[in-house]
C-alpha cells in the first residue's frame, strides 16, 4: 500500500481518535517508541507480522495504553497481508489477529479500507479415544497361544458343520413343486389358478419414492473474478463528506430503480469539478460499510501506480448505467448477490487487478493468464497509468 494512502488514513483518524497529541504518543517516551516502530519496518514489512504477534502477547496496543500512530501505521501496512490469511493463518498468530480486529473496529468508519472478516472463535478440539488392545497374560507361553488358536479353529469348524446340517434339514422339510402337485385333487387342479395358495403369494407393492428436491449447483471451490458484480455507473451528484476532509459522498446511477450512495476517499486525488457527471466502474456486491457515519453501498474502481498517482477506471464510450463489466469471456456468469466476507472473494481477486501496457484494466490469474475488463461496447481503460494496481 502506497505511502500516500497510509498518510491519508492517518490524517483521517487523528481528529476522531483524540487528535495528534494522542495518536503521536502521550509522553516523550511513547512518542519515541512510536517513531522507532515506524522506522523499524518502514523499508521492509516482511518481519512485521511475526514481530508484532510476539510483542502483543501481553499488550492491547503497540505503544502505551491507547491507540497511536504505531497501531494505525501498522494496521494499514498489514491490511493486505491479513486479508489474504486463511482462518488457520489467523489462528497461528492469535495476538496479532486480536489486535488487528480491535484496530479495525475502532477505525471502521475511517479511510477507504475494505473490512477484513476475523473469526476469533477457537476451533473445537476433536478428542479421539484410544482403546488399548488387551495384553496377553504374563504367564502365557508359545504353547498356550498355539492351543488357544487350535481351540478357536475347532470351534469354527463345529459351527460350520452345525449350520450345514441345519440347512440340509430345512431343505428336506420344504415340499418341492412336484410333491405339491401329487396331492392336488382333479377338481383343484382343473385350472392354472389351482396352485397352492402359499406358493401364490404376491410381492408387496413398493411405495413410490418422493421426488428428491433439486440440489443447488455448487459454487466454485476457489474465488473467481466473475463472482464480483462490476457495473458501469454515472455520478449524478457529488459533495464532500460533512465529517471527513478526504472523502466524497456521491450519488451514483448503476442501472437500478434508485441511485446508490457511494463514499470514496478521492478528495486529495481528483477535484470535485472532475467528479461531477463522471462515468465510473463500480463494485456493487460488497457488503455495505459505514464510513464516518455515511453508509456506502458500492466502491469505485481506481488505479494507483508506484508514485501514488491515481486514476479512475473509465468504461468504454457508448456505455449506459448498469451495463455489466466482465473479465475475458465470463459474460454470462452470474455474480454473487452479496459477497460473503468469509469467502474472501474480493481479497483473493483484487491482488491480480492491474493496468496493462495499453492502459486497459485487467485481471491476471495465478497461472499468468491476463483477462481484460470490458463491456459489450469495448474495453475499460485508464488515461495514463501503466502497471498500476486497481483497488
Amino acid at each position: 500500500m502506497s505511502d500516500s494512502v497510509t498518510t491519508a488514513f492517518l490524517n483521517a483518524c487523528q481528529g476522531t481518535l483524540g487528535g495528534a497529541e494522542v495518536v503521536e504518543g502521550r509522553t516523550d517516551a511513547d512518542r519515541k517508541e512510536v517513531k522507532d516502530w515506524i522506522d523499524r519496518f518502514e523499508r521492509d514489512i516482511t518481519p512485521l507480522a511475526k514481530a508484532l504477534n510476539d510483542h502483543l502477547e501481553t499488550r492491547t496496543y503497540i505503544v502505551g495504553h491507547s491507540i497511536t500512530n504505531a497501531d494505525l501505521w501498522s494496521f494499514v501496512k498489514l491490511h493486505e497481508q491479513i486479508s489474504g490469511l486463511s482462518r488457520d493463518g489467523q489462528l497461528k498468530r492469535p495476538h496479532l489477529t486480536r489486535w488487528f480486529d480491535l484496530i479495525q473496529e475502532q477505525t471502521q468508519d475511517l479511510g477507504h479500507l475494505v473490512p477484513v472478516a476475523i473469526d476469533l472463535e477457537a476451533p473445537e478440539l476433536k478428542i479421539v479415544s484410544k482403546e488399548k488392545a488387551p495384553t496377553a497374560p504374563a504367564g502365557s507361553t508359545a504353547d498356550e497361544k498355539k492351543a488357544k488358536k487350535n481351540l478357536k479353529k475347532d470351534a469354527k469348524a463345529e459351527e460350520k458343520k452345525a449350520k450345514k446340517e441345519a440347512n440340509s434339514a430345512a431343505t428336506a422339510a420344504t415340499p418341492t413343486p412336484t410333491a405339491e402337485a401329487a396331492v392336488v385333487t382333479p377338481a383343484e387342479g382343473s385350472g392354472a389358478a389351482a396352485a397352492p395358495e402359499r406358493n401364490n403369494t404376491q410381492k408387496k407393492e413398493k411405495k413410490p419414492k418422493a421426488p428428491k428436491a433439486p440440489v443447488a449447483p455448487a459454487g466454485p471451490t476457489t474465488p473467481q473474478p466473475w463472482q464480483i458484480d462490476l457495473r458501469v455507473g454515472k455520478i449524478l451528484k457529488v459533495e464532500k463528506h460533512p465529517d471527513a476532509d478526504s472523502l466524497y459522498v456521491e450519488t451514483v446511477d448503476v442501472g437500478e430503480a434508485e441511485p446508490r450512495t457511494v463514499v470514496s476517499g478521492l478528495v486529495k486525488h481528483i477535484p470535485i469539478e472532475e467528479m461531477e457527471n463522471r462515468w465510473l466502474v463500480c463494485v456493487c456486491n460488497l457488503k455495505p460499510a459505514a464510513m464516518r457515519g455515511v453508509k456506502s453501498f458500492a466502491m469505485v474502481l481506481a488505479a494507483t501506480d508506484d508514485t501514488g498517482k491515481l486514476e479512475l477506471v473509465d468504461p468504454p464510450k457508448g456505455s449506459k448505467p448498469g451495463d455489466k463489466c466482465y473479465f475475458g469471456n465470463w459474460k454470462d456468469e452470474k455474480p454473487e448477490e452479496v459477497m460473503n466476507p468469509k469467502k474472501k472473494i474480493w481479497e483473493t481477486i483484487q491482488p491480480g487487478l492491474h493496468t496493462t501496457p495499453e492502459c486497459r484494466a485487467a485481471w491476471k490469474s495465478d497461472e499468468g493468464e491476463v483477462h481484460v475488463l470490458h463491456t459489450e461496447h469495448g474495453d475499460c481503460t485508464v488515461p495514463s497509468v501503466v502497471g498500476a494496481k486497481i483497488k
